[in-house]
């Protein structure tokens, strides 16, 4: 299956040009199903970065420099939540980051760290491990000399002036404000607890870059606070939220690497916009409104699980209304298919790749919720937004395959002439092709296709007809390897397979194989077998195909040889090549001794044809 072939119909000047009877072949969809491709990865074209849910962060960064203040901005990205306001609090947040078998923390500063009644002065480090039931802290000095040591069970809650550096044997951290404890748990999991203002100090920066317009780093302070608050952890647990992607990212007020090199993480734009915006959320139905946002949703947003989470167009995100520095909204990508293969059953090499169901939202149908994999192992269904994205390979679940060879076949038609050329201007786009690695493009008056072996070559008119009804690239002829060219009384294309030839008087059929090899041997269409009158016909044991001068039988035994005139006549009244003379075994030539006389041998005997005479049979 695949996509319609149909040329309009038109003829154009001369010969080469005639058209004849269209061909139409069902649509499918051929475009969203690519073989693996030789390269070893299928390039694609996509939108947008993220999921598409609520806010787009580049949409956000458009409306603002078009100046739309941040309520604006929130209110179209969350249609049906209001403005709402809640009042300063404690978040415990999960340092998963530095979960292990051991965690340090130090003051860096005059002010000492302080647990129960212990300090932890500055140039001392203090050791978090497990302990058989319980947790052991230990206070180091320089050269790892112990200054003291003592076993807790019960939660250790760590406060220091300056904030508290939580590190990692090899001194590379973040300092975080607040406190830090840790649960009574074998890996060492710290938890900062800080107000949820001070904590947003250390999120925001992480979501939108410092240099962003105010009014779209308002919106993500109060996006973020909003999302934070409607997703905290029930009472109870441990802590109320974690410090990665699957929460919010944090990373507190500094870093620092194990080399000693100190960045600051905060920067005064997002502090600014924090505090401008200091306990403001979105609601919904009196609560906190479940803020989702991604970095662009590439031009249309996608339908999440809340009523205000809606799939609709937005042109602030697409790759026409963007800023300019947004190099999300559309992108090129390659997809290894290496990367593709680790979904196969059992292991097996990738076959194909089809895109099967989308969600109606956005370019293309939207994006990708069903792939269907088809691996030598067997095939698999590949099901969600989040498995098209394939690990992060990819942006986003918004794209569609660049089918291979697209600039070849602009290339090809641009040097027959562009519009003004014997294809005419384009009606279909560069299409891929399912079966096997290559591409077409349809236009008025023909079509380009593209192999990687192949190159890219027009074929149009009756030769293109004859070559659809003989499986177009998927028959025996499989692609062209060059375009049209005239010849004496009509015109000719190879293919990978064979040829195509066409005469006004015939029509265009092909040559191939061991038979084309004995027409070509005999002077092609200029020799006494002429152009070809039919296709290749299959027979019992062997093929023939019919000249307009004779015919070519072929079969393991006896290869191709040619019949014509009054011998061909007499072996077909003797039942052809299933009566007692079999396969020609040579083709015609001449009796020596005898002039005018020719003579045909078969594997049952020979037929001799004299002009007095006629045509004589003799057995073996």
């Amino acid at each position: 299956m695949r996509l319609p072939r149909l040329l309009p119909a038109a003829v154009g000047a001369g010969a080469l040009s005639l058209l004849g009877t269209l061909l139409t072949v069902p649509a499918a969809q051929a475009a969203e199903t690519l073989p693996a491709p030789v390269s070893g990865s299928w390039t694609v074209e996509g939108r947008g970065y993220g999921h598409g849910y609520g806010m787009s962060q580049w949409g956000a960064q458009s409306r603002a420099v078009a100046g739309q203040d941040h309520r604006r901005i929130l209110a179209d990205y969350y249609p049906g939540t209001t403005v709402g306001s809640r009042a300063n609090r404690d978040v415990r947040v999960q340092l998963s980051r530095f979960a292990g078998p051991e965690v340090f923390l130090e003051t860096r500063t005059a002010s000492p760290l302080r647990v129960g009644a212990r300090e932890v002065p500055q140039g001392q480090r203090l050791r978090v491990t497990w302990d058989a039931g319980a947790l052991r802290l230990t206070a180091f000095a320089e050269g790892w000399r112990e200054v003291w040591t003592e076993r807790w069970t019960s939660v250790p809650v760590v406060t220091g002036a300056s904030g508290v550096w939580v590190e990692r044997v090899d001194g590379s951290g973040n300092r975080y404000s607040g406190s830090v404890s840790f649960p009574l748990t074998s890996t060492i999991t710290p938890i900062n607890t800080l107000p949820l203002e001070d904590y947003l100090l250390g999120v925001v920066p992480r979501e939108s870059p410092g240099w962003f317009a105010p009014e779209a780093l308002k919106a993500q302070a109060v996006a973020a606070r909003s999302y934070a608050l409607s997703t905290l952890r029930p009472a109870g647990s441990p802590f109320d939220i974690c410090d990665t992607e699957a929460c919010q990212v944090y990373l507190g007020v500094q870093s620092r690497t194990a080399a000693g090199a100190v960045t600051e993480l905060q920067p005064a734009t997002t502090t600014a916009a924090v505090r401008a915006t200091a306990g403001e959320i979105r609601e919904f139905q009196g609560a906190p409104a479940f803020t989702q946002f991604s970095s662009s949703n590439g031009g249309w947003s996608a339908t999440g699980s809340r009523p205000y989470l809606r799939a609709g167009e937005d042109p602030w995100s697409s790759p026409a209304g963007k800023v300019p520095q947004d190099t999300v909204a559309g992108w090129t990508a390659q997809l290894p298919v290496a990367t593709v293969a680790r979904q196969c059953p059992a292991g097996g090499q990738v076959r194909s790749l089809s895109v099967t169901r989308r969600d109606g939202q956005g370019p293309w149908g939207g994006r990708i919720t069903e792939l269907l994999l088809r691996c030598t192992s067997g095939d698999r269904t590949l099901s969600g937004a989040s498995v098209a994205r394939f690990s992060g390979a990819l942006r986003s679940s918004l794209w569609t395959f660049v089918p291979g060879g697209r600039e070849q076949v602009d290339a090809r038609w641009r040097g027959l002439g562009g519009d003004a050329g014997v294809l005419g201007r384009p009606t279909s786009p560069v299409w891929g092709l399912p079966q096997v690695e290559g591409s077409y493009q349809l236009f008025e008056r023909g079509a380009v296709y593209w192999s990687p072996r192949t190159g890219a070559h027009p074929v149009r008119g009756e030769i293109r007809n004859a070559w659809g009804r003989l499986g177009w690239e998927d028959g025996p002829l499989g692609f062209p390897t060059s375009a049209e060219a005239p010849l004496r009384g009509g015109a000719g294309q190879t293919f990978a397979g064979g040829s195509l030839l066409w005469s006004p008087a015939t029509g265009a059929h092909e040559v191939r194989g061991a038979i084309r090899d004995r027409w070509s041997a005999l002077g092609a269409q200029d020799g006494w077998l002429g152009y070809p009158v039919s296709d290749e016909w299959r027979l019992p044991g062997g093929a023939w195909e019919e000249f307009r001068g004779g015919a070519v039988y072929w079969s393991p035994a006896t290869g191709a040889h040619a019949v014509r005139g009054a011998i061909r006549g007499e072996w077909g009244r003797l039942g052809w090549e299933n009566g007692g003379l079999g396969y020609p075994t040579s083709s015609e030539y001449d009796v020596a001794g005898s002039p005018g006389a020719k003579r045909t041998d078969f594997q049952g005997g020979s037929i001799t044809w004299t002009p007095a005479g006629g045509a004589v049979v003799s057995y073996r």
